[in-house]
């Protein structure tokens, strides 16, 4: 459950702009209510929860393969539908550090197509589990450019997705 002004959404895999990540399931993502505003606290702050039937076998490098994957695809995607399609976007580059089997914490650098059409860098935490219940597993991605001692890291520990393992 997320706050009423944090917009949401649903997509299923494989997702359109990053059909290499061999999954099926669902992603639903929740945007805090600045996420589009370029100079707001909560600007490009996100969370976004992968629920699949794959175990997606999590790993530092597995993580930066596939976070450079999903925004490359999802920024490019996005970029060619803009005015500017014909100015050249940088790769995104990831980094992952592994705090335990569950949680994993980086950083990635990618090109805000949506909004400042400059390049960002988000912090990501990641919390993992496996749904007896349901027997999904369950990648939950925290995102922000801002620090991690930030109060909008609290707002998105606190939004859940409203699922049978909750």
């Amino acid at each position: 459950m997320a706050p009423d002004n944090w917009r949401g959404e649903i997509i299923k895999f494989p997702l359109k702009f990053a059909p290499s990540l061999k999954y099926s399931g669902t992603e639903y993502v929740r945007f805090a209510p600045g996420w589009g505003t370029e100079n707001a606290k909560d600007y490009f702050s996100y969370t976004f929860l992968w629920e699949t039937n794959e175990n997606p076998k999590l790993s530092t490098k597995k993580l930066e393969s596939e976070m450079e994957t999903y925004f490359d695809g999802l920024m490019s995607m996005i970029h060619e539908m803009s005015t500017e399609s014909q100015k050249e976007i940088n790769p995104s580059k990831a980094f992952f550090e592994k705090i335990n089997d569950s949680i994993y914490i980086g950083k990635v650098i990618t090109y805000d197509a949506f909004i400042t059409k400059k390049d960002v860098t988000l912090n990501i935490i990641v919390n993992y589990e496996f749904c007896d219940l349901a027997k999904k597993h369950l990648a939950k991605f925290n995102l922000s450019p801002q620090s991690p001692d930030h109060s909008i890291w609290k707002k998105m520990d606190n939004i859940v997705i409203d699922k049978p393992c909750e």
